[in-house]
């Protein structure tokens, strides 16, 4: 009873180890045409995906000023990438498109140094 434990878990630990061991998926023509063609027909829906983004985050006045500047930009960019994706999809290739620019600056509110005596 005792060997047949132990030969269980030698024989099952390089099973568990293997598991890790997996390259990622290779990206596919398909994945790149409907990124594509997700680009292009949802990059209007940035516009206001921005603005409210940044209304929550800012406030009023810099949401419906840099907020429709900057949703207008990634309509541009969103429109532009889904259209070389779709004219290559052919090609695949990971997302053209880049992640959103984090700064990692953190404001908190209050500030940190008034977060005792905040009235």
């Amino acid at each position: 009873m005792r060997s047949s434990v132990i030969l269980a878990v030698v024989l099952g630990l390089p099973g568990l180890a293997w598991a890790d061991l997996r390259l990622p998926p290779k990206p596919t023509i398909f994945e790149k045409l409907g990124r594509g063609v997700a680009n292009v027909t949802l990059a209007s829906s940035e516009l206001l995906d921005s603005n409210y983004q940044l209304l929550q985050e800012k406030g009023p006045t810099y949401a419906y000023t840099i907020g429709i500047v900057q949703g207008v930009s990634r309509v541009i960019m969103d429109t532009g990438v889904g259209a070389i994706e779709i004219g290559t999809f052919f090609i695949p290739t990971k997302s053209m498109k880049m992640p959103a620019h984090d700064t990692g600056q953190v404001e908190p509110v209050p500030p940190a140094d008034l977060k005792d005596n905040w009235y």
